[in-house]
């Protein structure tokens, strides 16, 4: 091999460790603000206002899973400590998760720096295409999952529990990864159309696959529902299954979509020519 390509290469891992420090060092300033300020109400001449204070123990972090805690948690059921560390994971695992929320516009950018050089134009116009459709899914199937059915879902835990006699606890770690993991799963089950046409616009899979295999996605789509759905089984399963169904439709249209567009501008060029 020759010295250019190890100049190339050497460029490349010099590239990229610059993008993993900008990334690093904008996500570790985003995760100390989190845990070292939090939003207190102050009173000024008879008029409060809402500002920024230095409090690593009632941090943003902290404030958010407070009120988590009163959406989703039925009355009745409460957070336990089981060890002294419980209260600081918990805070540490929000932290990480609304940094890393902050961060991704970033993250995107630096990674969009690194990799855009080696993409084609067609493969730079659909990762434009698909950024804020993806983004808009996933922040709308978190908070479906977060806000909408995660309450449901706690009130079934909690009948359960009375059910064989136990009072309704819960340790703050679990409740809060539990949590996360719910949000993040939600988030990316929504994400299904936007997969489905990057594959199908990157030529890797045609609409008529999508199309021909629907049942497959329905069936993935009530096992979907009957995993996170509160009512387990039944009529609460169908209702979760609904929208994974209709956003699979969605994708399918969209590739289909995209496929006779594509057919007809080729159609076009050859005739030109």
């Amino acid at each position: 091999m020759d010295d250019n390509f190890f100049t190339v290469i050497s460029r490349h891992i010099a590239d990229l460790r610059k993008s993993v420090i900008h990334i690093v060092y904008f996500f570790l300033g985003i995760f100390a603000f989190f845990l070292l300020f939090g939003i207190h109400k102050v009173t000024i001449f008879g008029r409060s206002f809402l500002f920024l204070y230095p409090d690593v123990y009632r941090n943003m972090p902290s404030q958010l899973l407070v009120i988590l805690e009163d959406h989703v948690l039925p009355a009745g059921t409460k957070l336990i400590i089981v060890s002294p560390t419980n209260g600081v994971v918990a805070n540490v695992y929000i932290a990480l998760f609304i940094s890393l929320v902050v961060s991704m516009p970033v993250i995107v950018i630096e990674l969009a720096k690194f990799i855009g050089p080696a993409l084609k134009k067609s493969e730079k116009s659909l990762i434009k295409t698909i950024t804020i459709p993806a983004t808009i899914l996933f922040t709308t199937g978190a908070f479906i999952g977060l806000w909408l059915i995660a309450p449901a879902l706690f009130i079934i835990f909690k009948e359960f529990d009375i059910g064989v006699n136990s009072t309704p606890t819960m340790g703050i770690s679990n409740f809060t990864s539990f949590l996360l993991l719910y949000m993040l799963s939600f988030g990316l089950a929504f994400e299904t159309p936007v997969i489905m046409y990057g594959l199908t616009r990157a030529g890797m899979v045609s609409s008529g696959f999508w199309i021909s295999h629907w049942r497959y996605a329905v069936i993935g789509a009530l096992v979907f529902g009957w995993i996170f759905s509160p009512g387990v089984l039944g009529f609460t399963m169908i209702i979760m299954s609904i929208p994974i169904i209709s956003l699979y439709f969605l994708g399918a249209y969209f590739s289909r979509r995209y496929e006779k567009k594509a057919a007809a501008q080729n159609t076009s060029f050859t005739s030109e020519s």
